[in-house]
Formats: C-alpha cells, structure tokens, sequence
C-alpha cells in the first residue's frame, strides 16, 4: 500500500473549454487515475464542451480566469494568484499539474507561496512565437513533454533533469481493430466499394487542411471511387469550415469531400477509412496517429514534430514533407493500389502501440512523476 492508505489531492489547471487532442488526452488520465491514491481535482476559466466530460465523471471544477501572460495586468494577476492560493488551501492539494501556458505561469507562483510541487504538461511546439514555457522554466519541479521534438524547446541544460518525455497513450479496448466501420458508411452514404481516406483533428490553419484537398484533387484524377473525410471542428474560428467547404468548391471535389464536424465515435470514423492521412504542417504529438495505429490503418503523414517518433517509414506508415500535396497524393495511391502493403502497414502500426503506447504506461508513467515529487515510496 502507498504511503499507508493516505491520498492526495491533485489540482489540475486548464484553461481551454473546447474538446481537442490535449483534453482528449488529460480526460483519458483523470479517468484511468488511480483513485485510491490521488483525488482530481480541476480549475478551468469557462464552462463549453471540456467542462461537460468532466462533468460526466463526477469532476466539478472551480473557475478562475488566466489573464494574458503577453500583456499583463497587475491586478488580473493578483487576483488570480489570489484565487489559487484561496483553492490550494481550501482543497488541501498536495501537488499541482498545469497543463496550458497560459495557466503554467500564475500555477507556479501559487505554487511556491504555497510550497506545493507543481508539474508542467507541454504538449504543444512554441517555434517562433512567445514561449513564456521556456522563459520561465526554472519555475516547475517537473516538465512532462508529449514528444522529444516538445522536450526540445527547452534549451536550458540546467533543467534537463526536470524534464520527462511521456508520449500519448490510446485505449486499446476502445479503438478496437475488429470495429466496423459500415454505420459511419451508411450515414454519410458511402459504398461498399468506395475508398474512404480522411483525416481527423481540430480544424486550423496549421492542420494543413488546404494541401490534403489539393492531394483529392489529384488523387480524383485516377481514382473515381474514393471519398474524402474531413473529421473535425473549427472550435476557435467556425468560419474556417466555411472557408474549407468553398475551397472544396473551387477544386471540384466538393461532391466527393465529406466535412463530418466535431464527432465522439472516432474509433467507428477511423473503421470507415482505408487509409488515414495527417496533413499538419506542425504537430506536436497527433492523438490521431496512434488511434489510427491502434486500428490498423495505414498512414500517410507530415514529417515534423513528433509524428516520426511516432510513425516509422515504411513499416506503419509513410511520411512526407509538409505542404507537399503531389507526395501527398502519390503515397496515398501507393496505398491504395497495394491493400497488401496497407495491411502490413496496419498490422504493424497495432504491434507498436500494443508494445509502446498504451494508455496504461502512459498513466503509470505520469502516476510516477507524481509519486516523485510527493516523495511516496
């Protein structure tokens, strides 16, 4: 037994209230934590779509609002911290997980005055933005980096040793193989002898949404039984889905693309589809990648960020450079052309996040960050 029985209070900051890869992924740890030794507990700035999951597993959180870290206010900033400290003691928390810039900063300085330990989660590449992460990394007792390509932001090797890599995890009895993909099919009126490839993620403009349209275009040259799956929501600026659906028009593959918006049963999504493609022109650590591993779908993906430790080239996927939609459509067709070498691909994409990237070391390895701040033997 840990510690004799005692539990401690985790308190999580996370300022965003939509549903992307990073709540997706923070959802999947507060669900599976191990309860008889940490309690959750959550301060987020606003209720939307985020709050609604937590509430569905019982999580109420607080509210407090993160003032811009660019452009600071003083007074915002007192009276955040001052809220902080207000729940930290209220709660008795023993150890604070931020998991946004924007909460990272005003948590550590709650954090020291209180003398909690606090944790960093960076799941995100800051190249040639204000990487107020960086600056102030001094400030953490521990950094977890979704991905080597985030671990290297920081610059710093004095705070080398604070830094822990814990790529994502996907549940392997949720995205289960043996699903079938004909309801998604049937709803969107797809044949049973159409191709389906698609693509899954938040839409924004560094989602390289443009290039993976240019490649349809191309690939609707030499395949007429295919369609095309957009899977995702424009959560920050609607008005980009607008945006895609005209392109689509101007490029006459509109009758062939589907937008599907913001859908829950990824793992149904991901069954429909043939081949599964990531057109990002940055990414960190993509959920998607691994969901589409654990599916057995053969991939076609940018090569930047995090995907190439994720992705092997040809052995579970194929990797392109960004913005390169010819590439693009050609490795696309590959696939398509050779079912044999797509199903090697999928097998072989399930084999390595069965042996690496399973949401149970994913959680047993951040349970362990926390055990070592906590001093639990």
């Amino acid at each position: 037994m840990i510690n004799g029985g005692k539990k401690f209070n985790i308190l999580y900051l996370h300022n965003e209230s939509i549903m992307g890869g990073a709540e997706i992924s923070l959802l999947n740890l507060v669900k599976r934590l191990n309860r008889k030794v940490f309690i959750p507990h959550f301060i987020c700035s606003k209720e939307g779509p985020f709050i609604d999951e937590l509430k569905k597993i019982e999580i109420t959180p607080d509210f407090v609002q993160f003032p811009s870290i660019r452009w600071p206010n003083p007074l915002q900033i007192y009276n955040t911290v001052r809220n902080l400290i207000d729940i930290i003691k209220k709660k008795q928390i023993n150890l604070i997980h931020s998991n946004q810039p924007r909460s990272n900063l005003f948590g550590a300085i709650a954090a020291k005055i209180e003398n909690v330990p606090i944790v960093w989660h960076e799941r995100c590449l800051e190249k040639g933005r204000f990487d107020s992460d960086n600056i102030f990394s001094f400030l953490p007792d521990r950094i977890i980096c979704n991905s080597s390509a985030v671990r290297n932001r920081f610059t710093k090797e004095k705070i080398d040793t604070k830094i822990r890599t814990i790529l994502n995890g996907v549940d392997l009895r949720e995205f289960d193989p043996e699903l079938n993909g004909r309801v998604i099919r049937k709803e969107f009126n797809i044949g049973e002898d159409e191709l389906v490839i698609g693509t899954v993620g938040r839409i924004d403009p560094e989602k390289g949404y443009e290039y993976f349209m240019e490649s349809a275009r191309i690939i609707l040259q030499d395949f007429k039984n295919v369609r095309f799956l957009i899977v995702g929501g424009a959560f920050n600026n609607p008005s980009l889905e607008g945006s895609l659906y005209e392109m689509s028009v101007e490029k006459g593959i509109d009758k062939k693309t589907i937008f599907t918006g913001f859908r829950r049963d990824i793992p149904q999504i991901l069954a429909s589809m043939d081949v599964v493609v990531l057109p990002s022109g940055i990414d960190a650590c993509s959920r998607v990648l691994f969901e589409a591993m654990a599916m057995r779908r053969p991939l076609v993906a940018t090569n930047v960020g995090g995907t190439p430790e994720v992705v092997q080239e040809g052995v579970t996927g194929l990797l392109i450079k960004p913005g390169d939609s010819s590439e693009m459509a050609k490795c696309i067709m590959k696939l398509l052309n050779n079912k044999g070498l797509a199903e090697q691909y999928g097998n072989a994409g399930r084999k390595r996040v069965e042996a690496m990237f399973t949401i149970e070391r994913n959680i047993k390895e951040t349970e362990n960050v926390y055990l070592e701040l906590l001093d639990i033997k």
